[in-house]
């Protein structure tokens, strides 16, 4: 178990939040500096926390700076913020598999220059143009301004034969959109229910959905996966301090402990929690017979199941001790006929 949070945790190590710089053990080589508009709701924030209308067309000023002594180019995104499978809102994706119930991607009313070039020792304002939708809407919209070092394809390793392994150091600068105070009330759905594997070991995975334009924050979640029919929980999983993007899902992994995956009908009983809300659910699911010999083939460190090994062992010796009660009898009464 130790070892599958580690897995869990590393990743989320790698994700900026809000205005962060993705590779922290070293200095980069130019920084992010948000420019801060009148229309920001709170202006002690370094990220972007906009109040904006129907139809409204704004730019965006962020000043990038190099402060080395070559030039450098910089790869820039706008992300829409999801929920990444550890349970953590993340705006470094630039393609990521967006929720059916996400009418407005921040990628998709947010447009900016793929690169800038920063000369040496030198800084750079770079504009990303934002227009709001025309129709109006509650909650909020959701996003991150990405800057990333682009990778030199001329460096060379040092005996000249390869192409430099380097850190590619990246800056998120998160971007909240919204158009009035109205309350919007969060809510969470359970769909599909399935086997899978994380990093080679099997889990079985839990779809949430965010279906509302809000934030869920703080969210824990408690879940019990038990033998259909059976109260004896065989695998659990509960996790604190999650947050859920607006209008974003997940897969909640519930470890499978290097246990494998058999084929039969289980229960799934999981309670979600965030503030005053609590969702709950009792659903039954099935993991079919090929779906676990898949996984299995493929799993790590993975407990062998000897169960079969017991079974045909002890019919094998049950056949024997029938053929030796069957023997001995037989002696027996042909020793009993030659003594009359």
């Amino acid at each position: 178990m130790k070892k599958f949070m580690l897995l869990l945790v590393l990743p989320i190590m790698l994700i900026g939040v809000l205005f962060h710089p993705l590779s922290p053990e070293a200095a980069a080589n130019f920084s992010v500096t948000a420019v801060i508009p009148e229309n920001q709701i709170d202006k002690s924030k370094t990220y972007f926390d906009l109040r904006m209308k129907p139809g409204q067309k704004q730019d965006l000023e962020v000043v990038l700076r190099n402060d080395t002594d070559k030039e450098i180019t910089i790869e820039t995104n706008a992300n829409t913020a999801v929920t990444n499978d550890n349970g953590i809102v993340d705006y470094s994706q630039t393609d990521p598999k967006l929720d059916k119930s996400l009418k407005t991607p921040f990628s998709a009313i947010a447009k900016t220059d793929a690169e800038a070039v920063l000369p040496a020792k030198s800084s750079k304002t770079i504009k990303v143009s934002v227009t709001m939708p025309a129709e109006s809407f509650d909650g909020i919209i959701l996003g991150g301004l990405q800057f990333i070092e682009k990778e030199d394809p001329n460096a060379k390793n040092e005996d000249g034969k390869g192409v430099q392994i380097k850190n590619r150091y990246a800056y998120v600068v998160g971007v909240q959109l919204s158009e009035n105070d109205t309350v919007v009330e969060p809510n969470m759905k359970l769909h599909e229910i399935k086997p899978q594997q994380i990093n080679y070991r099997n889990v079985v995975t839990a779809n949430l959905q965010n279906p509302e334009a809000t934030m869920i924050k703080p969210l824990t979640i408690d879940a019990k996966v038990y033998k259909s029919g059976d109260d004896q929980v065989l695998h659990q999983a509960k996790r604190d301090n999650l947050r859920m993007a607006p209008n974003s899902n997940f897969n909640y992994a519930i470890d499978w402990e290097n246990q494998p995956l058999k084929a039969g009908k289980y229960r799934l009983k999981m309670v979600a929690t965030s503030g005053d809300k609590t969702w709950k659910w009792d659903e039954e699911f099935t993991i079919k017979g090929d779906d676990a010999k898949k996984l299995n083939d493929t799993a790590v460190e993975l407990e062998k199941d000897y169960t079969w090994w017991y079974v045909a062992g002890g019919a094998l010796a049950l056949i024997l001790l029938v053929l030796l009660a069957f023997w001995l009898g037989k002696r027996s009464k042909k020793d009993k006929d030659k003594e009359e």
